[in-house]
């Protein structure tokens, strides 16, 4: 199959390690590899050689061709600016379909972190069975805890079973649950987590756009028209500037009847904040990781993160993050890791592009 790699988010939750100019997605954060390596490294084995494509912002095209050296350099598709991820795929897909019209297509994040590189790949070559077939499929990750974080869907009646995976309908797409509705999702059973995995044949997303999103599918017409031509940048800049910013579950998928969910057991992760972070990074909750010069005194359950060389010393702290680089430092709890976004949000409205 086709793999799609989106990798134009910012990551700002794990500021200040990620930056606006080389967010997380780019950084080694759990291996020698990046995650954007990572994430091409573990689907090599079902795609043939040069059928990888990349969609992200000009600022990072540098980034993706030092990091995948390998993928053809008309392969990396930049857009003009973010506008979700539906005209991010639907941009892909026009381009993805010049050279193989009824390929099937795999659309992965950049920044996601998958422990069972096996049965991911088994699940997605089960979803590419529903896809031939007609359906738009996304992979629904087996929820481990009664996660608010994260959107689900209910899995509907059972359509098929292919490559050790069941398919199923999706019933119905729920919005980020609080946490007595995450516990009941999760007593139900047949809730799983949203990890944005997507299968689907490029022909079929193409015409889920013209029936679900026309605009978005006339603006794209509008830039396929200008394919080798020396007007295409020109073009798609001036189109990009009214493309609805809208994501593929709202503009697609919570609107298609042929939609389709693989149930999976992958060891997924999205990294979304450094508390995740450390709980991945460490055996035991209890324990602290460390990573750089660090002393202690009864500190426990605590992240100390320096690449700046210089010494941290730490007494008392328990369940925190310690995150120092050089020209930025982070103390927070860790339960508060999810509001440094906030702390991102107001350095943007500061101006201080410095540390951003």
């Amino acid at each position: 199959m086709d793999i799609l790699v989106l990798a134009g988010g910012t990551g700002s939750r794990l500021w200040p390690r990620s930056r606006r100019t080389k967010p997380k997605q780019f950084l080694p954060l759990l291996s020698n590899r990046t995650m954007l390596q990572e994430t091409v490294d573990r689907v090599r084995p079902l795609m043939e050689e040069g059928r990888v494509f990349v969609v992200t912002g000009s600022d990072y095209e540098e980034l993706i061709r030092e990091q995948l050296n390998d993928v053809p350099r008309n392969n990396v598709i930049l857009e003009p600016s973010g506008r979700g991820t539906a005209s991010a795929i639907g941009l892909a897909a026009i381009h993805m379909r010049r050279s193989a019209p009824d390929a099937v297509m795999a659309v992965l994040s950049a920044d996601h972190l998958i422990l069972r590189n096996e049965a991911f790949r088994q699940a997605l070559q089960a979803a590419e069975v529903a896809a031939r077939e007609g359906y738009l499929v996304t992979l629904g990750v087996k929820p481990s805890f009664a996660n608010t974080g994260y959107g689900y869907i209910q899995c509907g009646d059972l359509i098929t079973e292919a490559h050790n995976h069941k398919i199923h309908r999706v019933q119905r797409f729920a919005e980020k649950p609080d946490h007595d509705t995450a516990e009941r999702y999760l007593a139900q059973g047949n809730y799983f987590w949203n990890a944005g995995i997507f299968v689907w044949q490029t022909k079929t997303f193409l015409d889920a756009i013209s029936k679900h999103m026309p605009e978005l599918r006339n603006q794209l017409n509008q830039v396929q028209a200008s394919f080798g031509k020396s007007r295409y940048h020109d073009t798609l800049a001036q189109v990009w500037d009214n493309v609805e910013n809208i994501t593929v579950d709202y503009g697609i998928m919570e609107r298609a009847p042929n939609v389709a969910v693989v149930p999976v057991d992958i060891g997924w992760s999205d990294v979304g904040d450094w508390h995740t972070l450390t709980t991945l990074m460490s055996d035991d909750d209890s324990a602290n990781v460390v990573i750089g010069p660090h002393v202690e005194v009864d500190t426990k359950s605590t992240l100390i993160y320096s690449d700046s060389g210089r010494m941290i010393a730490t007494i008392g702290l328990d369940g925190f993050l310690v995150v120092d680089t050089g020209d930025a430092l982070l103390i927070a709890p860790r339960e508060r890791a999810q509001d440094v976004k906030k702390i991102v949000d107001q350095l943007r409205t500061e101006g201080r592009n410095d540390v951003l």
